[in-house]
C-alpha cells in the first residue's frame, strides 16, 4: 500500500516524536517528556485516521459500492413494480367477490321475501279451508307428499334450530330479540322430515317476534332424557294469561294480545310435533313470558 503525503508527514512526524520522548525520559524533565509522548500519540492517531479515510475513498472501493447500491435500487424498484401489479390484482379479486357477494345476497333478499310470500300466501288458504270444517283435523294442515314416519330420515334438531336462528336473526333484531341456542350435546338425532321440523321452529319463533311487544330474549334450550329430546323455548315476553294459554294451538285463536294474523303457526307446530309422535305444551303467566315444551322421541 502506497502512503501519500499527509499520511508520510504524520508517520515522521510520529518518528521524531518518539525519539524525542526516549531522549526526554532519559536526560530532560518529566514535562518534556510527557509533552513528546503526548505528541507522539497524536502523531501516530493522526497517521491511523488518515489510513482509514484514505481506504474509504480508494476509487475501486467507491465504484464497487455505487455498483452495489444501483443493483440495490434495481431490485427494489422490480419487487416493488411486482408487488404494486399483485395488489392490483388482488384488489380487483376483493371488488370482484364483493359484488358477487352483493348480487348474491340481494338474489338472498328476493328469494326470502318470495318464501314468506308463499308461506303467507299458503297459510292464508288453509286457514281458510279449515274455517269450514267444524272439527278441523290437526294433520290435515300437513304437505301430502310428507313421508310416512317409518321412512324418515334423521336428523340433528339442534342444527336445525341454530339454522332458524340464523334466519331470523334481522327480524329479531329489529323486534329487539336476542334469540341463543343451549344443548346438552352437539349432536341429537330425531326420526322426522328436516323441512317439518324447520317448520316447527320457525312457527315458534315467528310467534316470539311478533308477540314480544318489549325488548328480550328467547331462550331455546334442546336435551335429551332418555329415550325423548325435550325442546324448550322461553321468552321474556309480556305472556298471556293462564286461561288464555290453554288455547293458544287452537286454530285461528287469537289471544288478548292479537295482532294481524291467521292464527296458524302454533296450531301447524302442534300438528308436526304430533304426527312424530310427541307432545306439546305451553305455560305462561301474564307480564312473565310464555314457555313452549316439547318432546318427541329420539331416533
Amino acid at each position: 500500500m502506497e502512503f501519500n503525503r499527509n499520511q508520510k508527514i504524520t508517520l515522521i512526524c510520529s518518528g521524531v516524536f518518539y525519539l524525542l520522548t526516549l531522549f526526554s525520559f532519559l536526560k530532560l524533565d518529566s514535562w518534556i517528556f510527557l509533552i513528546c509522548f503526548i505528541l507522539h500519540s497524536l502523531a501516530i492517531m493522526a497517521f491511523a485516521f488518515l489510513t482509514y479515510r484514505e481506504s474509504l475513498t480508494s476509487p475501486d472501493e467507491i465504484a464497487e459500492l455505487s455498483e452495489r447500491i444501483v443493483n440495490i435500487k434495481a431490485d427494489w424498484k422490480e419487487e416493488s413494480e411486482s408487488l404494486k401489479a399483485t395488489i392490483s390484482e388482488k384488489d380487483e379479486n376483493i371488488a370482484s367477490l364483493k359484488n358477487e357477494i352483493s348480487a348474491l345476497e340481494d338474489k338472498s333478499t328476493e328469494l326470502n321475501d318470495e318464501i314468506k310470500r308463499l308461506e303467507k300466501e299458503n297459510a292464508d288458504t288453509i286457514a281458510a279451508s279449515m274455517e269450514k270444517s267444524d272439527t278441523p283435523d290437526p294433520s290435515s294442515i300437513l304437505p301430502q307428499f310428507l313421508p310416512e314416519r317409518s321412512e324418515s330420515t334423521t336428523v340433528n334438531i339442534i342444527d336445525v334450530a341454530r339454522s332458524v336462528s340464523r334466519e331470523f336473526h334481522d327480524d329479531a333484531a329489529k323486534a329487539g330479540l336476542n334469540i341463543s341456542i343451549s344443548a346438552t350435546d352437539e349432536v341429537l338425532l330425531v326420526k322426522a322430515d328436516q323441512n317439518m321440523i324447520r317448520v316447527l321452529f320457525r312457527n315458534i319463533v315467528d310467534n316470539s317476534i311478533k308477540y314480544m311487544n318489549r325488548h328480550g330474549s328467547l331462550i331455546i334450550t334442546v336435551s335429551a332424557i332418555g329415550d325423548d329430546i325435550f325442546v324448550v323455548c322461553k321468552d321474556t315476553g309480556e305472556g298471556l294469561a293462564a286461561e288464555e294459554t290453554e288455547h293458544i294451538f287452537e286454530l285461528n285463536y287469537q289471544g288478548s294480545n292479537r295482532i294481524s294474523g291467521n292464527g296458524l303457526g302454533l296450531f301447524q307446530a302442534k300438528a308436526i310435533v304430533e304426527y312424530y309422535g310427541g307432545t306439546i305444551y305451553a305455560k305462561s303467566t301474564s307480564g312473565q313470558g310464555m314457555g313452549i315444551y316439547i318432546q318427541l322421541p329420539t331416533t
